[in-house]
């Protein structure tokens, strides 16, 4: 089963408070709810948690008996809840018994103990060969989703945090396969995240001097051969800001700021103007003082 269909349950009986994990069709069984216009009416309001931080949709079962319940975000929301942050006493407790099997099964499967700890001593983690290009977005075993705003070398990448907007240097970034240890890797057990051996926060401004400083410090050059291979590059960079500017994922700030350096960098931000000025040569001195700084370093 998908996280995101998991439904987080918490009955509050007379301030006794007991967390379960169910499946959409054991929570109707739960509730155990006759009249259809009030079951719809429950449902609805749940369906309104999918997607939403930390709302929970109540239902009164009983006098004195209160259902809290909502579709599971995340595994990092998953984690808190099983570890009582939702909860309005610190006197809880999960009912194993209680929850739905799948989603029992489903905890075994992300390596996640009823008490909300991922416990990797349980899980196998297996390298996988994937190579990581500018525009890329990939998830990592926290639960975010990052873009690869810029490939230093072929794993130190400058990546943004697609809930936050905020960037990382992510060096020695490599993806992994997680699944159960001593079990097969299958579709519905298997995990696909990227890690990072050290990551450097740089905040959310975008900035193309500090770009070129880590491209120094944590990047391979460029192979540029010629002046068709220069402008070439700088297609592929005006298009990737453009796209940045326009995409609805990315942060309307960072929206801003790709704009905003697309414009320090061509002087213009219309496809048309910069495909005159790059025809006509305006760009062509950024390839000749390459060259000159590559005499020098010989």
């Amino acid at each position: 089963m998908d996280l995101k269909d998991m439904i987080l349950v918490t009955e509050n009986d007379r301030g006794t408070e007991t967390n379960m994990l169910m499946t959409l069709d054991d929570y109707k069984s739960f509730i155990a709810v006759d009249d259809m216009s009030e079951l719809a009416d429950n449902l609805l309001q749940l369906g309104r948690t999918l997607g939403e931080a930390d709302n929970f949709a109540e239902y009164y079962r009983a006098a004195n008996v209160t259902v809290s319940a909502r579709f599971c975000l995340d595994d990092i929301q998953l984690g808190h809840f099983l570890q009582g942050l939702y909860n309005d006493s610190k006197e809880f407790r999960f009912d194993k018994e209680a929850s739905s099997s799948e989603c029992v099964a489903k905890l075994k499967e992300i390596g996640m103990t009823d008490k909300g700890w991922v416990d990797d001593f349980n899980l196998h983690y297996e390298m996988e060969n994937r190579s990581f290009e500018r525009g890329q977005t990939f998830h990592n075993f926290n639960d975010h989703d990052y873009m690869v705003l810029e490939a230093l070398s072929p794993r130190n990448l400058v990546v943004m945090d697609m809930k936050s907007g905020s960037l990382t240097i992510a060096l020695g970034a490599t993806e992994y396969k997680r699944y159960p240890k001593d079990e097969k890797p299958t579709k519905d057990n298997t995990t696909m995240g990227v890690s990072w051996e050290h990551g450097i926060y740089l905040g959310s401004t975008l900035s193309t001097t500090n770009f070129k400083a880590y491209k120094r410090e944590y990047g391979t050059p460029e192979k540029i051969e010629d002046i068709y291979d220069y402008r070439a590059k700088l297609k592929q960079k005006f298009y990737f800001y453009q796209d940045m500017s326009k995409d609805d994922d990315v942060p309307k700030k960072l929206q801003n700021d790709f704009l905003h350096q697309m414009y320090e960098d061509f002087g213009t931000i219309e496809e048309d103007c910069f495909y005159d000025r790059l025809e006509d040569g305006k760009y062509d001195e950024g390839f000749k003082e390459r060259q000159v700084k590559e005499e020098k370093c010989r």
